[in-house]
């Protein structure tokens, strides 16, 4: 079992430090146990952010809203990307949950208002008003604790700034509807991805933009047994960008059914 104390220690020594707002994608257990559980090391993390910190966490909800089931509720549907995301969701005080149907983002700290207001404008996933989209503008970063950099969802907003030709299916619009926490519901339209191109799956290898970041945009580093990559957000979101707009294809690979 690790303690918070070691806890701490391993995330300042990834970079972090209070006042940084960071976005984490987690696996709860790559980190080898921790003191207090999720509770504990929620404490710890946000004990390190302060009160001018951030966190994000994504609190997808792919598998739990679609088509066939096309309401979303902000308090009630869950996150189906890990144990802490949903713990976050549900259990820490004062999350905010932005509004969307299968990519919100729950928040919490200095930035947390901003970052999960106005993500229901969005016509598509990851938008110009979702969380992924305005990190960059708080000088944020991502994390990576535990899982693969092909899991960044915020390369879905950098692919939605070039629109590759695998990506949207603009001839589709789901109608789905948002239900806030105040119960206000939101009839939203949204175009979804589709990740096919001449008949053939476009697998992620999202991981492919560590080899182009810049010095000091990347970190990496172990938090407790957790493998981490730490990427500036800014640079994740340029850096992409330019790589798409010269090849469409450098983040998917084309692969039969799907990978």
């Amino acid at each position: 079992m690790h303690t918070l104390r070691q806890l701490e220690s391993d995330l300042r020594a990834l970079g972090l430090c209070a006042g940084s707002s960071v976005l984490m994608h987690s696996s709860y257990r790559s980190l080898g146990g921790v003191e207090g559980g999720a509770a504990g090391f929620f404490r710890a993390f946000l004990d390190l952010l302060g009160p001018g910190g951030t966190l994000v966490l994504p609190a997808l909800s792919y598998r739990d809203v679609g088509p066939d089931r096309p309401v979303f509720d902000a308090l009630r549907t869950p996150s189906c990307v890990g144990y802490l995301s949903e713990f976050f969701r549900t259990q820490v005080p004062g999350v905010l949950r932005s509004l969307h149907p299968t990519h919100s983002c729950c928040a919490v700290g200095r930035h947390a208002a901003e970052l999960a207001a106005g993500h229901e404008r969005d016509e598509t996933p990851v938008g110009p008003n979702s969380p992924f989209a305005k990190l960059p503008e708080t000088g944020g970063w991502i994390l990576m604790l535990g899982c693969s950099a092909d899991r960044n969802t915020s390369m879905h907003g950098v692919e939605e700034t070039a629109e590759p030709p695998y990506l949207l299916d603009r001839a589709v619009r789901i109608p789905y509807v948002l239900r806030a926490a105040d119960g206000t519901e939101i009839p939203r339209p949204s175009i979804p991805h589709c990740f096919r191109f001449g008949g053939l799956f476009c697998a992620q290898r999202y991981s492919r933009i560590l080899d182009m970041l810049p010095p000091g945009a990347l970190r990496r580093g172990r938090v407790l047994d957790a493998e981490c990559v730490l990427m500036r957000a800014s640079a994740v979101w340029e850096v992409g960008k330019t790589a798409l707009e010269r090849d469409p294809f450098c983040f998917v690979e084309l692969v039969e059914g799907e990978d």
